[in-house]
């Protein structure tokens, strides 16, 4: 019983720990960039991607750069707040705060 207990609050906490970057474009679609491992940062290129606003939900953070691989200045989001305006926006790093991205892996047009 105790070993049940003990996966199920691990399977719980770990399904807690996800941060998601929400782009939307100038046609009102959009798209989820999401990082689900608790314990990781990933950098997503949005060159090719027209990137007029970015929702953040999860329990991570997300930080937007001008550079294509999450490096150099950069401006950060808090859950359940909205950046506008992020034309200027080439690469998007989603995940645990403190801890350097993995990526990017490509730079597609996500719509």
């Amino acid at each position: 019983m105790k070993s049940l207990l003990l996966t199920l609050s691990v399977c719980a906490s770990s399904a807690l720990a996800w941060s998601c970057a929400w782009v939307n474009n100038n046609k009102v679609e959009q798209r989820s960039l999401c990082e689900y491992n608790d314990n990781a940062r990933t950098c997503f290129c949005v060159k090719n991607t027209q990137t007029l606003s970015v929702f953040v939900s999860g329990n991570g953070n997300v930080k937007l750069f001008s550079t294509t691989d999450c490096t150099g200045n950069y401006a950060t989001v808090g859950n359940g707040k909205t950046q506008d305006n992020t034309q200027w926006v080439n690469s998007i790093s989603v995940g645990k705060a403190g801890i350097s991205s993995s990526g990017p892996n490509g730079c597609p047009d996500y719509f």
